[in-house]
Parts: structure tokens; sequence; C-alpha cells
């Protein structure tokens, strides 16, 4: 959360949107598990709500076409290396493998890699990370 500013996306884009499009310049960008694309059991409470805040960046990213400002979100269907997530789930990704399933882990550096190129092209609402799981 930013110092003095909600912790909610649709709050925060709100205090930071008019600013930015009086500038013409700037950027939104969003992160969410990629449950707010796909839906995966045991998941029901997060997803949901992720999937809410992403509807609303892809209709943002409409409305702001020609202001100069972007609106996107980066889509995670692994878990973060150094995260809360990834080290509790370290255990539980042990089960995970002996059932023959396996859960993508990513750096963190790849993941700014991809906000910057969001960020510099433009050209796409979303990015999902890793691609395979897009598909």
């Amino acid at each position: 959360m930013v110092q003095g500013l909600p912790a909610r996306p649709v709050e925060l884009f709100r205090a930071v949107l008019p600013e930015l499009t009086e500038r013409g310049a700037g950027a939104l960008l969003m992160t969410t598990g990629f449950t707010a694309a796909q839906p995966m059991p045991q998941l029901s409470g997060p997803g949901p709500v992720m999937a809410a805040a992403r509807n609303y960046v892809y209709s943002l990213n409409a409305e702001l076409a020609g202001t100069g400002v972007y609106a996107g979100t980066l889509s995670i269907a692994a878990l973060i290396i150094g995260s809360e997530q990834a080290e509790a789930a370290d255990k539980a990704q042990e089960d995970v493998r002996a059932a023959g399933m396996e859960v993508p882990v990513v750096h963190p550096d790849e993941l700014a890699e991809h906000y910057w190129d969001m960020y510099t092209r433009r050209d796409r609402v979303e990015q999902v990370h890793p691609a395979a799981a897009a598909v």
C-alpha cells in the first residue's frame, strides 16, 4: 500500500487518475493471481474479487485510450520466490509434486521485466506469467 492511499485497486486508481489524466501521461499497473482469469478449486474467495478488479482494469484501459495514460494487469500463475505464499507453500509443494503436478515458481525480476514491457509497449491490457498458463 502506498502511504496515505487506499489499499483497494479501484480506490487507489481513482485517487491518482485525475493527476495522471491532467498530465496526459502515466500508467496504472495491477497484479492479480491467475484465478482472476481462470477459476480454480480451493480459491473461490480471492478469485472473484480479483476477477472484478481485472474487469475494472480492462474497462479502464479502454476508457483511457488516447489520453496518454495506460492501465494494465499482470496475472501471475506461479509462486513468487521470496514471497510469504511461496514459503508457506513449500511443504504443500512436496505433496503436489508427489501427486504428479507442478506449480511454477518465478523470480520477482521476471515480473519486473513484464511490468516494464507492459509500461513501455502499452500494447495489451493483460500479461499472464508464465505464458503457458494462459493456454
